[in-house]
């Protein structure tokens, strides 16, 4: 289908059903996708800064669109949690944006996937669809290129050092689909970045080219130091 067939068939089923802004989940005006309060929000947000990771002797850079606090964080708990599916359009488009503006060139886009059990629970990879809408702003191929090989306590209960040892071998690559590509790699949030960095040393040790990654958000760095152990 394309582009503007794409768009005059979501501004009809808008008029019938009023599209709900992705923050605060009022009603928008048809073709929006976030009210005027949520999108001058949002262009202040749009500032947070990415982040470095060291993985395999090389610097991996990350970019993120937004701190996970407020509204970004309710409106990606709904998409997460809440099956808000339709949510991936929007942060995947301005995920692209900022892949645009702050990373290398990639040849491919992935994901970091979920556990079969998580998957099946959720009914979908958040982070999987973020990924293949920004794929296709871009102009570039999506591929599953990992696989979680097990079921780890979820990241969000653990502390720093602890996140690091729960994923540790947890990734592994899928088929050759990485080598010798110029890989983006895509998670919904991050956090102490160790899930993408284990993400990353798979894709390095499948054959990747070079990796970069982003991230809808990034959770404040106190509030990282303040998550219980158990």
């Amino acid at each position: 289908m394309n582009r503007k067939l794409e768009k005059a068939l979501r501004f009809c089923a808008d008029l019938l059903f009023p599209p709900r802004c992705v923050l605060c989940d009022g009603i928008v005006a048809p073709g929006a996708s976030v009210c005027e309060a949520c999108a001058a929000q949002l262009e202040r947000a749009e500032k947070t800064p990415g982040v470095n990771l060291r993985v395999c002797g090389q610097n991996i850079p990350c970019a993120v669109l937004y701190p996970y606090e407020g509204r970004v964080r309710d409106s990606i708990l709904r998409f997460k949690f809440g099956g808000r599916r339709q949510y991936a359009e929007f942060y995947g488009e301005r995920l692209a944006r900022a892949v645009r503006r702050e990373l290398p060139p990639a040849g491919l886009v992935t994901a970091v996937p979920l556990s079969e059990r998580r998957r099946r629970e959720r009914g979908y990879n958040q982070s999987e669809l973020v990924a293949r809408r920004a794929a296709a702003v871009l102009g570039l191929p999506y591929a599953a290129c990992l696989k979680k090989a097990a079921d780890n306590r979820p990241q969000h209960l653990l502390g720093r050092e602890e996140r690091a040892r729960n994923v540790r071998g947890v990734y592994r690559p899928l088929g050759g689909c990485a080598a010798g590509k110029q890989v983006l790699l895509i998670d919904d949030i991050v956090t102490t970045g160790a899930t993408l960095a284990a993400c990353c040393e798979a894709l390095l040790a499948g054959g990747a080219a070079s990796v970069a990654c982003a991230a809808v958000a990034r959770t404040p760095e106190e509030r990282v130091e303040k998550q219980p152990a158990m």
